[in-house]
């Protein structure tokens, strides 16, 4: 039997999972509403490791996900900071990502053995960054319109060996 892997799993919010924002009432921050099938698509991601949103939403907006996904754990916050320059590249939040995932390490804070990124900006320079990363990397990409799928968290379940029938 293979071993099972807990990955870290980077999320992007827009292009993936294409909330419906809606602003708070009486200065309450925006809220972001997911449909019912990206809730349990999230929530099987979940079972396969630990969420963190890899996103330039600000935290309350963030957090009202949250909220509405009920999940088991908390996710983490990728900082995301983008220089001019950044957004030049085919992976924009490459840096910011590189940076998180060193500073976790070196803190002692990163008890995960694979890192899974899903966002649908991943370019060329991510692809060669996850082929010489120290630890496995999926990268799945879906596409902005259609957002996260079945097929991409059947990858990540494989990757895991965590199915929903296990």
């Amino acid at each position: 039997m293979a071993a099972t892997v807990k990955p870290i799993i980077l999320l992007d919010v827009d292009g993936v999972l294409n909330p419906v924002a809606r602003p708070g009432r009486e200065g309450d921050p925006t809220e972001l509403v997911l449909s019912d099938g990206t809730v349990s698509l999230v929530r099987r991601l979940a079972r396969c490791g630990r969420i963190a949103w890899v996103s330039t939403w600000p935290a309350d907006a963030t957090a009202s996900l949250e909220s509405r996904l009920q999940l088991d754990e908390e996710p983490l916050r990728v900082t995301v900071s983008m220089r001019a320059e950044d957004i030049e590249e085919p992976t924009p939040k490459l840096r910011s990502v590189r940076r998180w995932l060193a500073t976790k390490e070196l803190l002692g804070e990163a008890d995960w053995d694979a890192v899974v990124w899903i966002d649908d900006v991943l370019g060329s320079d991510a692809r060669e960054w996850a082929h010489n990363h120290h630890q496995p990397v999926l990268l799945e990409k879906p596409a902005p319109a259609q957002g996260l799928s079945e097929l991409h968290v059947v990858a990540v379940e494989v990757l895991t060996n965590d199915s929903p029938d296990d």
